[in-house]
């Protein structure tokens, strides 16, 4: 087997109401922790903590939950809005918007966030 072909793939998730499991009407495409994007976000956010530790200030859970929404962010590289609305519209895709929905929708983050953490989900032929 050649390995150095094994590669992670993108892969798109159905979010599902936290209930019901039923899909609620969004499919995100996002990519794993081993992506590229993903390899600078999580240098921005290790270099965004060494210039904290370096100017004599800690980080609080705040900036580390804070972290952990902008890797989640990164993670997505596209979203879907096939029979769903948020505040009675589509909202175009961009990084204010998907902040917003996992601001004020976590449970839609907690998918995502799982999602893209179940790395052998990102090796299916």
């Amino acid at each position: 087997m050649e390995i150095s072909t094994l590669k992670p793939n993108d892969r798109v998730i159905e979010i599902k109401h936290p209930a019901t499991d039923e899909p609620v009407g969004i499919r995100f495409n996002i990519v794993s922790l081993n992506d590229d994007d993903m390899k600078q976000a999580r240098r921005k956010i290790i270099n965004k903590r060494l210039d904290f530790e370096k100017r004599g200030k800690n980080f609080k859970a705040s900036d580390v939950e804070e972290n952990e929404l902008d890797l989640v962010i990164a993670a997505v590289k596209s979203w879907e809005w096939y029979d769903a609305t948020f505040h009675n519209e589509v909202p175009a895709f961009n990084e204010n918007n998907i902040r917003k929905v996992f601001e004020e929708l976590p449970w839609i983050k907690d998918q995502v966030a799982e999602a893209v953490g179940d790395d052998k989900a990102f090796f299916q032929v």
